[in-house]
């Protein structure tokens, strides 16, 4: 038993990445260990796999620095391939794929079930299956004798619909039905009813992600308006009549005098399936409530594949490690056999006289009813966690395998909640599509505080607008951005499985990306961008993040964690000086405690303030834990809670919670008496002071003009593609800003600027956004530019409106509003720029729009303002602070204080920067390349160190505070960067070879400049996709041996592999394409190659200049496979690509492709 347990706790140190405390972390971060390398999801197309291609995949996997996958099988319009998901052939190679995973030192992690959502399949019965409790009506008067049928109960219809399911699953999910009650209730008012019902009943949760309006949670307040007595039910009214039902639904029954309501409730599958599943797959979601529905599961699925593979390796850190719960897609569910009884037993009452509550009558009071329902959802909360997420993960455990979770979008719990189940808690982020960027702050919260040293991230997820538009270069921005929000571990979404060998781009997931795959032009040099990222990710998991505040989450499910608005600045969300986490309450009970007046985790995490949620009510037990908390010398920031929001012990738990909540608020009322010490510590409690935000007395964009460049007829149509526009204003030096908000949008899509500060962006006509950019504004000149694009497949309406609102601190405005003001080009670069071209009035028609921007979320905690004031009274400095907008997150390991520092913008910054460490040695760690140096220009004062740095555009860097400074410094006003000096520029000629394979020259070209492939005349080059090899030589004097000599490429589009005199210099796939060349650099001749690759895009759109060679629909995607790819031969249209899913259209624009330069030797002392 002993070394049963110690090999699951072996497995599961490789699962989360943990690394023995010995570790060197110099020599870790210059050759960061396999656990610490990115991940990806690794898709199969229904049934299209083999087993050569899972051998490729996975060894190019390796070759690339990829450490491990998520599994899924779906069909996302691809047409069926001939292995059958779970025969006999399948198992064989999923058995292969775990063979060859343990050979190349790959994990696996297996999705619950097909496709990419749930756990359910063919195998699931309608009785194991999720389920709602529905209700049939009749109306009856009385005095009477009833004796009839009553009528069955209709289900729900499924959320996502249940087409391709097989026909005998549909028979039998609408033959499954068994009773569950029968009520007669006195007839209520028809037009009173509860609102939401089917929100607050869970039979629906709308996905938060993708649906906007979706609520981040539902209210629970303290107080409900009465309602008439014709519109309540009393409860002692409720008429029990479930013993008189006959077998087949009959019911005798002595009607009463008066009008009666018959509620016959029956449970019936809530439909919920396998989406989107390969046809062999397609089948019901089991039940979430139910153990032994996920234990037939199981058994069927995951159990099958595990006798299948066999015994495992004796190593845990490879092959099949792990299970996966994605994105929660499946609905909600209400009720299943056993939750009455559950109810019972955890709410201590029945339920079945509130039943009709669901339905959305009136119980006893609208407080009562709305009671009922919160205990309703927490009860669903409660199995969902222990009977199916917990329960998975034990039965998981038994066969050493972890448990992945990405706990939020349409279940019926509290995500924090959910998540904690996880063993590495996943969140997700998109390069092009859905804003999910909450979901990170959700997953960093439950790992920080739950003990989990791993944040996993489903990452750059894509749209059909990525199109292989993606490389590593255009992501390092945001894949920054989440490492500072606290992912440590970068799953890519996606890689697609390729069956075949010799096609590219080849197979695809549908339309969706970023394409993360071997088919990949730049594939072979995308090592360079893992490592970068293994380096961060190592780092990033080393000891523990610093963070001050703790916000509490409400207490409820569904709810989605938001921290107010207050806390971060831009789009994606930048923290600010003051880092925090979420923590679910449950964990609040079960883990926090208070030592030296900070709040703190077994684990060592800790935090100096919590925050409660802006709510009136809040459970008897939680205000225990509130008061212990407060009394062992804790801070809590927010409002007194004034009941409990359960039925649960009513009302004596709303006497419980008064108590409590006079005990520690006392005569703290939020407004004259804003403080109060309690026990060792005090409750702070201000009223909610909403960010400054202007008031308006009219349309934000009365004044605003549609506008768009002049060419064509925008308003009709306009061409497709990006188009930029551009307006400058002045503040005064002595402007005291109250607030400054835009109010904007575009047909199709817009991102705005700020002094070249990412402000935020949209890409829906019908949602006026509403940014918040005060902070990026500043005195003098200032400008605002945005890039908005027309999308489509051909010219159709295009425009831009928009106005800034500025509200100073003496009442005054300044507005700046879309009109023929405002230049526009066709490119940020361009030399030339001109009036834009008004259009009309917000209203006008295409758009017809009212101008009213889409109301933002209530805010769930109080102004951040109100805890940063609070920090500061307690002398707590911010932990990071710059005189321009950076990222930051800070971890400290031991002694160790680790920053991460990323530069957001496009472009070279110098900052001050303020870090909250002081009697340490600042070193610089560069990711990119593993480099190290010490600080020499660095200040320390009041417990805090101040260092001039300058970053790259997009740049990064590591700031490691380990060893007691010594010796002499300069003042921070110095300088920590390298100045490099231009020696010489390298012009060529330059002989340049391409591969005929894809269309290039059959013979070496000679360019006596460097130039654009796509501007070529050639079309071998200007449709040319793939990597081409620049040679050429020049002459070199030996240097000062005390310099070192770079090598800049200038500009490349996407990226390099540089050789000088036979030696490798590495790969440069980011700006500055820059690399040191002293070792490799010789007096005399020298001669250069530089291998350089673009993307798939032009070679794309040159094959749509042929003929066709596949039948498709229009969208792209195939009908079938054609003969000649099934039979392994070419096209016989001459194509160069296959792709099972085309976006690229022949008359699409050429994308800038090769060597650029201008290529120069630059110096730079040592």
């Amino acid at each position: 038993m002993r070394m049963k347990a110690m090999i699951v706790l072996s497995a599961l140190c490789a699962l989360t990445g943990i690394a023995p405390a010995a570790d060197d972390l110099a020599k870790n971060f210059a050759a960061p260990p396999p656990s610490a390398r990115p991940w990806v999801y690794y898709f199969i197309m229904d049934g299209n796999l083999t087993r050569e291609g899972i051998t490729a995949d996975f060894e190019a996997m390796e070759r690339a620095g990829i450490g491990g996958m998520i599994i899924m099988e779906v069909n996302v319009g691809v047409p069926q391939g001939p292995v059958k998901f779970m025969s006999a052939e399948w198992r064989q190679l999923f058995k292969h794929a775990v063979r060859e995973a343990e050979r190349l030192g790959l994990q696996i992690t297996l999705n619950a079930g097909p496709g990419w959502t749930g756990s359910g399949g063919p195998w699931v019965k309608p009785e194991q299956s999720m389920q709602h409790v529905v209700a049939s009506v009749v109306e009856v008067s009385g005095p009477a004798k009833f004796d009839a049928t009553l009528p069955r109960p209709t289900p729900r219809p499924a959320y996502f619909g249940n087409k391709g399911l097989p026909e005998d699953i549909l028979k039998a999910q609408d033959e499954f039905y068994v009773d569950v009650a029968v009520l007669a209730v006195p007839k209520t008012d028809d037009a009173q009813r509860i609102a939401d019902i089917d929100e607050k009943a869970l039979y629906l949760r709308h996905p938060y992600t993708s649906r906007p309006g979706t609520k981040p949670f539902l209210p629970a307040p303290a107080n409900f308006p009465a309602l008439p007595g014709n519109a309540v039910i009393p409860v002692d009214h409720v008429m029990d009549l479930t013993a008189r039902l006959g077998a087949n639904g009959r019911l005798v029954w002595d009607v009463p005098a008066s009008n009666w309501t018959i509620l016959r409730f029956g449970r019936t599958s809530t439909g919920a399936n396998t989406r989107p599943a390969p046809a062999a797959g397609l089948g019901l979601e089991c039940d979430k409530f139910d153990k032994a529905a996920l234990d037939a599961h199981f058994e069927k699925f995951i159990g099958t594949l595990l006798r299948e593979t066999g015994a495992r390796g004796k190593s845990h850190d490879k092959g099949w490690t792990s299970l996966h719960i994605d994105s929660w897609e499946m609905g909600a569910q209400n009720w299943s056999g056993a939750f009455r009884d559950e109810f019972r037993k955890r709410r201590g009452y029945d339920p079945l006289r509130y039943l009709p509550a669901v339905t959305g009558r009136v119980v006893e009071s609208l407080e009562v009813s709305e009671r009922f329902l919160w205990d309703l959802r927490r009860t669903a909360q409660e199995l969902v966690i222990e009977n199916h997420a917990q329960h998975l993960k034990v039965l998981g455990r038994r066969h050493g395998l972890g448990l992945s979770i990405e706990p939020y979008d349409m279940n019926p719990c509290a995500d924090l909640s959910l998540g904690a189940v996880a063993d590495v808690p996943m969140c997700e982020f998109w390069l092009y599509g859905f804003n999910s960027f909450f979901t990170v702050a959700e997953a960093a919260s439950i790992a920080h505080t739950c003990g989990r040293r791993v944040v996993a991230a489903e990452a750059f997820t894509s749209s059909a607008a990525e199109r292989w538009q993606a490389h590593p270069a255009s992501m390092k921005a945001l894949g920054d951005w989440a490492f500072c929000a606290g992912v440590n571990r970068i799953v890519f979404h996606r890689y697609q499985h390729q069956p075949w060998l010799d096609r590219g781009p080849g197979m695809t997931m549908g339309p969706y990306g970023v394409h993360w795959e071997r088919t990949q032009t730049w594939w072979e040099m995308v090592p360079a961008y893992h490592a970068y990222l293994s380096r961060c990710q190592f780092m990033l998991r080393r000891g523990l993040p610093v963070a001050d505040v703790l916000y509490l989450a409400a207490e409820g499910a569904p709810h989605v964690f938001r921290a107010p608005s207050s806390t971060t600045r831009g789009n994606p969300p930048d923290r600010l000086g003051y880092n925090f986490d979420g923590i679910a309450p449950e964990t609040l009970l079960a883990r926090v405690s208070v030592k030296d007046g900070r709040l703190v985790l077994p684990d060592g995490m800790s935090y100096r303030v919590l925050v409660l949620p802006e709510r009136e009510t809040m459970t008897p037990a939680l205000m225990r834990k509130v008061k212990d908390l407060v009394e062992a010398g804790a801070t809590v920031i927010g409002p007194r809670p004034l009941k409990s929001p359960s039925l649960e012990n009513y009302p004596k738990c709303d006497g419980e919670v008064k108590s409590i909540a006079s005990e520690l608020w006392g005569d703290c009322d939020g407004r004259t008496i804003k403080e109060r010490a309690q026990g060792k510590g005090r409750i702070v409690w201000e009223y909610h002071r909403q960010a400054a935000a202007i008031q308006e007395t009219k349309n934000p964009l009365e004044q605003a003009k549609w506008i768009w460049h002049k060419e064509a007829k925008p308003g009709m149509s306009a061409p497709v593609g990006k188009r930029c526009f551009r307006r400058s204003f002045t503040l005064e030096a002595a402007a005291r800003i109250e607030s400054a908000r835009v109010f904007m949008t575009a047909d199709n899509a817009f991102k705005l600027t700020v002094d070249n500060r990412s402000a935020g962006s949209g890409d829906n006509f019908h949602d006026v956004r509403e940014l918040d950019v005060a902070g990026l504004l500043k005195p003098g000149a200032n400008g605002l530019t945005v890039i908005a694009e027309n999308g489509g497949d051909a010219p159709n309406p295009a425009g831009l409106i928009g106005e800034l609102v500025i509200k100073f601190r003496d009442g005054s405005l300044l507005e700046v509003p879309t009109d023929r003001q405002w230049q526009s080009a066709l490119t940020v670069e361009a030399g030339v720029w001109t009036p834009a071209l008004e259009l009309g009035p917000v209203g006008m028609a295409p758009w017809k729009l009212s101008g009213r921007p889409t109301p933002p979320e209530p805010d769930q905690y109080g102004d951040f303002a109100i805890v940063t004031d609070v920090l500061q009274k307690m002398n707590v400095v911010p932990d990071f602070e710059s005189d321009v907008p950076l990222r930051y997150t800070h971890r400290c390991d031991g002694a160790t204080d680790i920053y991460f520092v990323a530069n957001p913008e496009d472009r070279d910054v110098k900052a001050v920067c303020v870090f909250r460490v002081s009697g340490r040695q600042p070193e610089f760690w560069w990711p990119d390349t593993g480099r190290t140096e010490l600080a020499t220009a660095y200040e320390m004062k009041d417990g805090c160190t101040t260092l001039p740095l300058r970053f790259d555009p997009c740049g990064s860097m590591f700031v490691v505070f380990r060893k007691e400074a010594r010796g002499k410094r300069q003042e921070a006003s110095g300088t920590n960067s390298r100045e490099f000096k231009p020696l010489r520029e390298i012009s060529g000629p330059w002989e340049v070879t391409f591969d005929p394979k894809w269309g290039g020259p059959a013979k070496p070209m000679t360019f006596e400049k460097l130039e654009d492939w796509s501007k070529r005349r050639e079309d071998g080059v200007r449709f040319y996709s793939g990597a081409a090899v620049y040679r050429t030589s020049f002459q070199s004097k030996i240097q000062n041996p005390k310099s070192k000599i770079f090598l800049d490429l200038g500009r490349v589009a996407i990226m390099a592999d540089v050789t000088l005199n036979g030696k490798p210099l590495g790969i440069l796939w980011k700006p500055p394409f820059r690399v040191d060349v002293t070792d490799a650099l010789k007096a005399g001749e020298n001669k250069l190659e530089l291998r350089v690759v673009n993307l798939w895009i032009n070679r794309m759109i040159g094959d749509e200049q042929l003929p066709e060679d596949s039948d498709r629909n229009p969208g792209g995607n195939l009908k079938s496979w054609p003969a000649w790819l099934v039979e392994g031969k070419p096209s016989p249209t001459g194509r160069y690509t296959f792709t099972s899913w085309r976006l690229w259209k022949k008359d699409d624009p050429l994308v800038e492709s090769g060597l650029l330069g201008p290529v120069t030797l630059e110096m730079v002392a040592r």
